[in-house]
């Protein structure tokens, strides 16, 4: 009895740690939003202006981000497709709902990524191929988001806002170093997802890790994972079509963004200007993941880049915590089909088809 009871000692311990951890996450991010808050020009005048916010294009805004995440999923299965996995649509997104759940109630959005390649290598037995898709559609996502800042950005330094006001000298140079700095993410990027799908690059990461301790373990996993990667070289098709999806996605929580800034105060930010920032305030969540879905860090970064776009950090703060609030009520389906899976644990598994290629 010592050995079950040490076991279960240290595996509880390890759950108070990481409960801890969490509370500890979230009291990060609800400091922030309070400091935010502390800052803001004239509160009282902000939550009337959220309170008298035009609730139909807030509802539009709701429905631009469900179809986003609907998209998502759609575009993953093209990848699923490509490798051979075929899933039925309804099962595919329930995978990207449990992801977008945890996207806005975990740290990182990474997070979601995990649960959803966990949540089809339970049904498929597919844990190298699902995590070779889930790996390739976050890099083109990423890759395109990043793309359209850097086009966006390029475009408003060599021609201007499209309302035609000048950027002050602080806000023009700030904006240059988003456009430099998005452009160098964006060959980063592409660089990673060619080095994903080379197979001399593979090579001479066999060679690295053959050379290290623990090779007879670290080679076979790398060697499956390539393998797994290798299947995307020739779906040029899959790849472009899941781009173009990436693409749409980048309009659509736009759209939404958008379409929030307006309900609260019409005219105060151009849709070019939200599809600039739109992609560098995904990229901060991503990169600082402090709190649970981003909370604090996402309306911070809205408050810089609106501050940025001349539009007031008051009214980025607001449409930040709209959008999140959006993305709270969106994603928790999620949560629902996360606990009814782990409740009927065992429900059919889906049977992976293989396509000859």
């Amino acid at each position: 009895m010592t050995a079950p009871a040490t076991s279960w000692l240290s595996g509880n311990k390890a759950m108070n740690r990481q409960t801890l951890l969490n509370l500890a996450k979230l009291a990060v991010g609800i400091a922030l939003l309070v400091l935010l808050y502390l800052s803001l020009e004239d509160p009282q005048a902000l939550w009337q202006q959220i309170a008298d916010a035009n609730k139909s294009l807030l509802a539009l805004g709701a429905l631009c981000y469900t179809g986003a995440v609907a998209l998502s999923g759609l575009k993953w299965g093209v990848l699923l497709h490509a490798a051979g996995i075929e899933v039925p649509v309804g099962r595919l997104l329930g995978y990207q709902w449990i992801a977008e759940f945890f996207n806005n109630f975990f740290p990182a959005q990474v997070g979601g990524d995990v649960m959803r390649g966990y949540e089809l290598a339970a049904d498929t037995h597919r844990a190298v191929d699902s995590a070779a898709s889930v790996l390739i559609d976050r890099f083109i996502g990423l890759f395109v988001f990043m793309s359209a800042a850097m086009a966006g950005s390029w475009a408003m330094i060599y021609f201007g806002r499209p309302d035609g006001t000048a950027f002050t000298q602080e806000q023009a140079l700030l904006l240059r170093v988003v456009a430099i700095g998005t452009s160098l993410v964006t060959v980063a990027l592409l660089a990673a997802l060619l080095a994903l799908l080379s197979r001399r690059l593979k090579l001479v990461g066999e060679q690295v890790l053959g050379a290290l301790p623990l090779a007879h373990r670290t080679v076979p996993i790398w060697n499956k994972m390539g393998g797994a990667f290798n299947v995307y070289r020739d779906k040029y098709s899959a790849l472009a079509w899941t781009a173009a999806g990436s693409a749409a996605i980048v309009v659509l929580t736009s759209v939404n963004i958008w379409l929030i800034s307006r309900a609260i105060e019409p005219g105060a930010i151009s849709m070019l200007e939200v599809l600039v920032i739109n992609p560098i305030i995904v990229f901060v969540a991503l990169m600082i993941p402090l709190s649970p879905g981003g909370l604090g860090v996402r309306q911070g970064a809205f408050a810089a880049t609106f501050l940025l776009m001349g539009a007031g950090g008051d009214l980025g703060f607001a449409v930040g915590l709209m959008q999140q609030f959006i993305g709270y009520l969106v994603s928790l389906p999620g949560a629902y089909l996360w606990i009814r899976g782990r409740r009927h644990n065992q429900t059919p598994h889906v049977q992976p088809t293989v396509v000859d290629t």
